[in-house]
């Protein structure tokens, strides 16, 4: 049994605006293994985030191959990626992009009511990985009730609720301040081990990059580490 979750292979984008065309990404090739925590790191106009919207099947390269398990992700189609982003993958975002109407159970309930898992299974389910990230007492609360952090967790806790094989997070830490940034990249890492999760995290914090198990350079669209 193989320890590598997914492998990028050549990949390449381009952005066509009239007659101009904007190289963004170019040959990228790298291996993620199980469980690896791998931080992205590179200066704003990188690739970043083309990257990490390629690898969480919400954009398309112009070339190369995204393989999992012998398969070529970048191969299905529209509904098929969206049921593998569903089961497979969680995201997490610098702004938590919680739904403002929802409590925080409501919020967590979603990716496995997507899924199709019954209503009252969903909620023990939600209930149980907010507890994990600590905030039991806060099931019932809107995201307008809770703090920056506390929101964060709650975003953390929609992205793992499914045991996904791999979560893409985008400056995860990056709208909070030092100490609850510490706090949520502790949480991060805790999962990681608990759940046996792959973490993909942009970041322009060298200092959080550091504490991962490897860290990739982006400059100008090419990987150089």
């Amino acid at each position: 049994m193989t320890d590598v979750l997914m492998q990028a292979r050549q990949i390449g984008k381009s952005y066509q605006d009239g007659k101009v065309t904007t190289p963004v990404l170019h040959d990228i090739n790298f291996d993620l293994k199980v469980a690896e925590m791998l931080a992205v790191v590179g200066s704003s106009g990188s690739g970043k985030s083309t990257l990490m919207h390629i690898l969480g099947l919400l954009d398309r390269p112009d070339s190369g191959e995204l393989i999992c398990n012998g398969t070529n992700l970048l191969d299905l189609n529209r509904k098929q990626a969206a049921q593998y982003r569903n089961a497979q993958l969680g995201f997490v975002y610098q702004f938590h992009h919680l739904l403002s109407e929802f409590s925080a159970l409501e919020n967590v309930c979603m990716p496995l009511l997507i899924g199709g898992e019954q209503p009252q299974r969903a909620k023990q389910r939600a209930g149980d990985i907010l507890e994990r990230v600590g905030l039991a007492h806060r099931l019932s609360h809107r995201p307008a009730e809770l703090s920056g952090g506390e929101r964060q967790r709650v975003a953390i806790a929609r992205a793992v609720v499914n045991e996904p094989k791999l979560v893409l997070a985008d400056e995860p830490t990056g709208n909070l301040d030092q100490t609850t940034g510490a706090e949520v990249f502790a949480l991060l890492l805790e999962l990681n081990q608990k759940l046996n999760t792959s973490f993909v995290i942009v970041t322009h914090d060298l200092q959080l990059a550091t504490q991962m198990d490897r860290t990739l350079t982006l400059q100008h669209g090419q990987l150089i580490s």
